[in-house]
């Protein structure tokens, strides 16, 4: 990492959500304003605001921390659902790990592998029918440490009106500015949250091509935008990105998107930290493998942006170096909450969770020199 003496209040920051939730408006549906409207008429124990910076920005105040009362029996969750419990969600079956013996309608305390208190909650079943079952609903949230409405069970989210989605990752399609007439390609763009905003953000008059590699993760960005009924005139892709010059080499962007997978390290809230330095470096090689075949599709002097959700030099800077050397130069421009970082003659954006109470995000601009 690259935080030196301020890495363990990082770290302490990471395991708490940020104090603001986003949501990006879907303006091609509802202005900003009235979506305000709606949602503090509606939902009037929490407070909506607009961002400052980002039109299509809002976000909502997150209540917490509150004190969980402890009680005989738990239920223990994976880690993945407890992110979301521990701001209000419900408990369900697939995030179950393992349980106590309980009664329907019986509180129990949630709590994470590692033995943290997030939530208690009562039961709707009991715990012989939990093991007789896959998915459903085992326990409604009653006090989480924190707390948010229930923002997918909201009839605006379902209605497509808003899509769930970290201030830093709306910064990105704001960052690359997509315009009409231009060819973007977005390299991993499951499970569709950029792709949506590369869409709504050009009026859906870009050429935009969307790519992943399983069938699982091309349906999920089919449901994203078939949930905000975006226009579908883009080509999705099934296929891996990291040979694209050789599988769709007739494409000649202008802006391409890399936001390939990564450690995960700047996610709030993290609720463990169980990556090994190995999964590091086997990332870091993963990721190298998407910036040559962009720089072979991309036309001399087009865009690149690259961004990952966490906060290791390797990730970051080291692989932006390595962009770099294959013939592209960093470009500076203005990203606001962002801290400029510099290394090398080049320029790149950190969002902290130290600093306006981000999530840990990574972006770098660059232009492909003129071959």
């Amino acid at each position: 990492m690259v935080f030196g003496s301020l890495t363990k209040s990082i770290l302490d920051k990471l395991m708490i959500p940020c104090s603001r939730h986003y949501l990006r408006v879907n303006t091609m549906a509802i202005d900003r304003g009235e979506l305000l409207d709606l949602l503090r008429s509606k939902y009037t124990e929490y407070i909506f605001n607009p961002d400052p910076f980002y039109d299509d920005a809002i976000y909502i105040i997150v209540k917490g921390p509150y004190n969980i009362p402890i009680v005989d029996k738990k239920i223990v969750v994976d880690y993945i659902a407890a992110e979301s419990i521990i701001l209000g969600a419900p408990v369900y079956r697939p995030g179950i790990v393992k349980f106590d013996t309980f009664r329907a309608g019986e509180e129990v305390n949630i709590i994470t592998p590692n033995g943290l208190i997030i939530a208690l909650a009562r039961t709707t079943m009991d715990s012989k029918k939990v093991k007789q079952i896959h998915k459903g609903l085992v326990a409604k949230n009653i006090v989480s440490k924190y707390r948010l409405p229930p923002i997918r069970e909201m009839p605006e989210y379902n209605a497509g009106l808003f899509y769930p989605q970290s201030l830093p990752s709306i910064a990105v399609t704001h960052i690359l500015n997509p315009e009409a007439g231009e060819t973007i390609v977005d390299c991993c763009a499951a499970p569709g949250g950029k792709t949506s905003h590369i869409m709504q953000y050009s009026r859906g008059l870009a050429r935009l091509i969307s790519i992943d590699r399983s069938i699982p993760k091309i349906n999920k960005i089919i449901e994203t935008i078939t949930r905000l009924e975006l226009p579908k005139n883009y080509f999705l892709y099934l296929g891996d990105s990291r040979y694209l010059d050789s599988d769709l080499p007739m494409i000649k962007a202008d802006k391409i998107l890399i936001d390939p997978p990564c450690t995960a390290l700047g996610i709030r809230p993290k609720l463990s930290f169980t990556k090994t330095y190995k999964d590091l470096l086997n990332n870091v090689a993963y990721q190298r493998q998407f910036f040559k075949p962009a720089y072979n599709i991309l036309k001399d002097n087009g865009i690149l942006v690259y961004s990952t959700c966490t906060i290791t030099f390797h990730e970051n800077e080291g692989n932006c170096l390595y962009i770099r050397d294959l013939g592209f130069e960093s470009l500076d421009v203005e990203v606001p909450y962002a801290d400029k970082v510099y290394l090398d003659n080049m320029v790149f954006y950190r969002f902290s969770p130290l600093n306006h109470d981000m999530n840990g995000y990574f972006i770098a601009v660059f232009k492909k020199i003129s071959s």
